[in-house]
This record gives C-alpha cells, sequence and structure tokens, in this order.
C-alpha cells in the first residue's frame, strides 16, 4: 500500500514538472544576453583636464591633445576622449587645429577619429580654410583627414560642401567624392 501510494506521488510529481514546463514561455528558457555592466563599459583609468604632446624620433613635435577627461581601457590602445583639442603642425609647418565632442585615438596606429561636431581649421598654401563634419579620421602619421559624411568647407573665396571628402595636408590636395556643390569668389 505504501509502495502504490508513493508511486502514485512521484507520477503526480512527474506529470506536474511536465505541464509546468509545457505551459512555460520559451522566454523563460532562454540565457539572458549581457548585462547593465556590457552596455557601459567603464574605464580601467582616466585621467582629466590634460595636454598630452607627443614627439617624433627627431624630438620635433608631432601634436599636442587636449581634453577635459581621456580614458583608458587596459589590454587596448585606444584612447577615448571627451571634448578634444588636437593642434599639429606637418612637416611643412602648416598648422592643423581640430575639435570635436568625442574622440578615440589610437595610439598604436596613429589613427584619430573625431565624432559630433567636428570643427577644422586647416592652414593651406597661406589661407585659413574651415571644415566642418559630423565624422572625421586623422591619421598622425601621414596628415591625412578622412571623412564619409557630409561636411561644409569655407575658405576666404569659396563655399565647398558635399559628402565624402579626402585631405592630403603635406601635398594640399582636397578630393571630394560626390554631392559637391560650390561657389567661387575671385577676389
Amino acid at each position: 500500500m505504501i509502495r502504490q501510494a508513493l508511486l502514485t506521488f512521484v507520477l503526480a510529481l512527474m506529470v506536474g514538472g511536465f505541464l509546468l514546463i509545457w505551459d512555460s514561455p520559451p522566454e523563460s528558457f532562454i540565457r539572458q544576453k549581457g548585462n547593465q555592466f556590457d552596455k557601459n563599459p567603464q574605464a580601467d583609468s582616466y585621467m582629466e583636464v590634460i595636454t598630452s604632446r607627443r614627439f617624433s624620433a627627431e624630438g620635433t613635435e608631432k601634436f599636442s591633445l587636449n581634453s577635459p577627461r581621456i580614458e583608458f581601457f587596459e589590454g587596448s590602445s585606444i584612447l577615448t576622449l571627451a571634448e578634444p583639442v588636437f593642434l599639429t603642425q606637418n612637416t611643412l609647418g602648416k598648422p592643423l587645429r581640430l575639435q570635436a565632442s568625442q574622440g578615440k585615438l589610437n595610439s598604436a596606429t596613429g589613427k584619430l577619429d573625431l565624432d559630433g561636431n567636428v570643427h577644422a581649421d586647416i592652414n593651406n598654401r597661406g589661407e585659413l580654410a574651415q571644415l566642418t563634419t559630423e565624422h572625421l579620421t586623422y591619421f598622425t602619421d601621414s596628415n591625412i583627414a578622412l571623412t564619409d559624411s557630409s561636411f561644409k568647407l569655407l575658405t576666404p573665396q569659396s563655399k565647398v560642401s558635399g559628402t565624402g571628402l579626402h585631405i592630403d595636408l603635406i601635398k594640399g590636395v582636397f578630393i571630394i567624392k560626390s554631392k559637391v556643390r560650390a561657389i567661387h569668389e575671385p577676389i
């Protein structure tokens, strides 16, 4: 008699477990991906109100970088910059000033990615050109600036807008990729 009661109890428990699993929604069996820590990674270290200078092997200043906050992630050569101001002079002595809402500098490759309200002051052949765009990539070693975003370029004699721009600051060559609109006013 006890054996039959125990067998009935185990059978009822198994049927109850089966019905519980059968009636459960499929989402309850899927492991949740990520958590709040994956969405907002915290920096391993940071610095506030900094001015950093980088020098060439010959001892000349390659560029200086100012930012109210720089974050560094261990195991990565990328610095995250808040409101960076980047100043440089290329080998021909033409100054360049870049400013943005945020940026990332890859120390290993010398690639600077700027995002959000990017302003660039470029001294080209004695004329100051002002560039505005939402994204700009600058390579510190080759002095080349690129954007695939829309841009506006103002010089004393012209107003140019378009989408996609390649600037070689050593040669002083500006290549506009598409949607070009230009107004030139000779002096």
